[in-house]
């Protein structure tokens, strides 16, 4: 009798394994691309202009990510009630790159971060200003790991040598009641 039990039990288990739940299989049914998580913004510092001079304001910032800080450099809209503004208006960012920045050894003696960056800025558009430089240098240099700034207009490989911009050439326009990064 356990015997026959047994094989009725199998072929009951048999029969319901082949019969499935009851809903038939359907193709691929494509409903858009992925969601992406993102997690919440966060505030960064990046430099605006008032009266001619740089000014050092908060933004809301995507992520930490040098990249998203410049692109928020380039999208900041005006204050009107702080009076700034933004000498970036009509250039467009083109790319931001990160390489390895090899001072020559008389140049940095910076023992605790050893880890260094120069940031290539790509921009397109009318003729970048001088206050300009400083707001996409200085805003880049108060990253730590960023030491150096080179600024292009153009595209990658389509512009020439690139010249190294630190902040200190833009000190006399800093605000009256401040200092920028060096």
């Amino acid at each position: 009798m356990r015997r026959v039990l047994r094989s009725g039990l199998a072929l009951l288990v048999a029969l319901l394994a082949a019969a499935g739940c009851g809903v038939p299989p359907t193709g691929v049914v494509d409903t858009g691309p992925a969601p992406i998580a993102r997690g919440a913004a966060s505030l960064t510092r990046i430099y605006l202009v008032r009266d001619g001079r740089l000014q050092l304001t908060s933004v809301a910032v995507g992520s930490p990510h040098v990249s998203d800080l410049m692109a928020t450099l380039f999208r900041a809209d005006a204050e009107p009630t702080e009076r700034l503004n933004t000498a970036l208006d009509g250039l467009h960012l083109a790319e931001v790159q990160l390489v390895r920045y090899v001072p020559d050894a008389s140049s940095r003696n910076d023992p605790d971060n050893t880890v260094t960056l120069r940031m290539r800025v790509f921009v397109s558009g009318p003729r970048i200003s001088r206050i300009a430089m400083a707001q996409i240098t200085c805003t880049a240099r108060l990253r730590s790991e960023v030491w150096a700034v080179e600024i292009a207009h153009g595209t990658p490989g389509d512009t020439g040598p690139l010249k190294v911009h630190t902040c200190r050439e833009y000190w006399d326009l800093a605000p009256r009641d401040g200092h920028l990064p060096p």
